[in-house]
């Protein structure tokens, strides 16, 4: 009988480190996993910001031709050049050379 007292006393004195020690792990390997997750997401936002800018500048370059196009002012060369792109419309003494 005194022997399982003193087992049971042991087994007390080791619970609360024993735990601690559980504790810890567990939240470290949850640290190591956020930081490979941190990592990962700082990659996607460089190639976020990296695809922003371009389709800023997207933007600009058709914000620029929209304004080319305002219905208070058509300029003529660029209406001129959508008319040649998209519709295949030329002037009969041009020569056409495809490439």
């Amino acid at each position: 009988m005194k022997n399982k007292k003193s087992v049971f006393t042991r087994l007390r004195g080791v619970t609360a480190p024993l735990l601690a020690l559980l504790v810890i792990f567990y939240f470290g390997a949850h640290a190591i996993k956020g930081l490979a997750t941190k990592d990962m997401l700082s990659d996607d936002i460089t190639l976020l910001e990296l695809r922003h800018d371009s389709l800023k500048s997207q933007r600009k370059i058709l914000e620029f031709h929209v304004g080319l196009l305002s219905s208070n002012h058509v300029d003529p060369d660029y209406l001129d050049e959508l008319v040649r792109k998209n519709l295949g419309f030329s002037h009969p003494d041009e020569i056409i050379i495809p490439r």
